[in-house]
C-alpha cells in the first residue's frame, strides 16, 4: 500500500534526479511511468492532465508545464512560478493540488521542452493558491520562504539569484543543449551524460540570450575545459582546430587520440537546424582562439 507523505516524496525525487543524471538533466514520460514503491506503480505524470493526481496520494505529486499547452504558466525567471488552474474552476484536478499546499508537501515540476521530454524540478512548494485568478504560486523549496515574505533584502536578493542560477538556469541550459545533441559530446561522439556539459559559445551572461541552445555545445568535459582554455577551437563552418602549440607537442594517447586528431574534424550537430551553434557567436569565439 503507498502511503503518501514527506518520505513517499523524497524517493520520488532521489529517483527522478538520478535518472535525469543518466540522461543529460531530462526524463522521459517513460520513465515517469515506471516507478514504483514496493513493487506497485506510482505514476509520476498523467496521461492527459497537466496535474498528477494518483488516487493514492493525499495530494498532488507533479505538475506539468507545457509552452504549446492550453494554460499560461509564468515564466520562472526569478525561481516562482506563476501555474494556471486546470479548468475555469477552483475544483476538480486543483483541489488535491491545493491540498499540497494546505499539508505543505513538495511536488515534482516537469517543464516539457519536446514530446515525452521534461527538464524536472525536484522539492518545489506550492506557496500560494489564487482562486479568483484561478491561479497557484509555486517555488523553488530554497525560495518558498522568501517567496512569502514580503519585501526582499540586498543579501536576501543575492542569494535568490544564486539558487535560480543552481537550480533553474543551469540544470535548463544543460537539458535543452545535451538533448539538442542526442546526449553525445560535439567532439568525440562520448555519450555517457554523466560526463558531458553544455559549453556556452559566448560567456555566461546569466539571460535568457545566452542560454539559448544556439549558444551551447554538448561537450565531454575534456573538451569542454579544452575548448574554455583556447586548446580547441570551432570555425564557423562547424570545424574543429587544435591550437599550433598543442598540435607540435609529443605526450601520450590522450593528447594524440583526445585532440590532435580531432584536428580539421567536423563537429557532430543537432539534427534541428535551430538548434545548431549560432554562426556569429562561433565566428567571434575563434577570434579569441586564433588569436592565442
Amino acid at each position: 500500500m503507498v502511503v503518501d507523505g514527506l518520505d513517499l516524496r523524497q524517493r520520488v525525487f532521489m529517483y527522478v534526479e538520478s535518472v535525469a543524471a543518466k540522461r543529460g538533466g531530462v526524463v522521459t514520460r517513460a520513465d515517469l511511468e515506471a516507478f514504483t514503491v514496493d513493487g506497485e506503480q506510482l505514476k509520476l505524470i498523467a496521461p492527459m492532465q497537466g496535474i498528477n493526481n494518483p488516487q493514492a496520494l493525499n495530494a498532488t505529486i507533479s505538475v506539468v508545464s507545457s509552452p504549446s499547452g492550453p494554460y499560461d504558466d509564468g515564466s520562472p525567471s526569478d525561481g516562482v512560478w506563476d501555474y494556471a488552474y486546470e479548468g475555469t474552476t477552483p475544483g476538480r484536478t486543483n483541489i488535491k493540488l491545493r491540498k499540497a499546499f494546505e499539508l505543505e508537501l513538495p511536488i515534482l515540476y516537469l517543464e516539457k521542452i519536446r514530446d515525452g521530454v521534461y527538464i524536472p524540478y525536484t522539492n518545489v512548494r506550492v506557496v500560494g493558491d489564487r482562486p479568483a485568478d484561478l491561479r497557484f504560486d509555486m517555488a523553488l523549496d530554497e525560495l518558498a520562504e522568501l517567496s512569502t515574505s514580503g519585501e526582499v533584502s540586498p543579501v536576501e536578493k543575492k542569494y535568490r539569484e544564486a539558487v535560480v542560477q543552481r537550480r533553474l538556469h543551469q540544470p535548463k541550459f544543460r537539458a535543452r543543449v545535451t538533448t539538442a545533441y542526442a546526449t553525445q559530446c560535439t567532439v568525440c561522439h562520448f555519450r555517457h551524460a554523466e560526463l558531458l556539459d553544455a559549453a556556452h559559445i559566448a560567456p555566461d551572461a546569466y539571460d535568457d540570450r545566452t542560454a539559448e541552445v544556439t549558444n551551447g555545445m554538448a561537450m565531454c568535459k575534456i573538451h569542454h575545459a579544452a575548448y574554455d582554455q583556447n586548446f580547441l577551437g570551432i570555425t564557423p563552418d562547424y570545424t574543429i582546430k587544435i591550437n599550433d602549440g598543442l598540435l607540435a607537442e609529443v605526450d601520450g594517447p590522450m593528447l594524440k587520440y583526445g585532440l590532435q586528431e580531432m584536428h580539421d574534424v567536423q563537429i557532430v550537430l543537432p539534427r534541428r537546424r535551430t538548434e545548431r551553434p549560432d554562426r556569429e557567436r562561433l565566428a567571434q569565439r575563434y577570434l579569441e582562439f586564433s588569436s592565442r
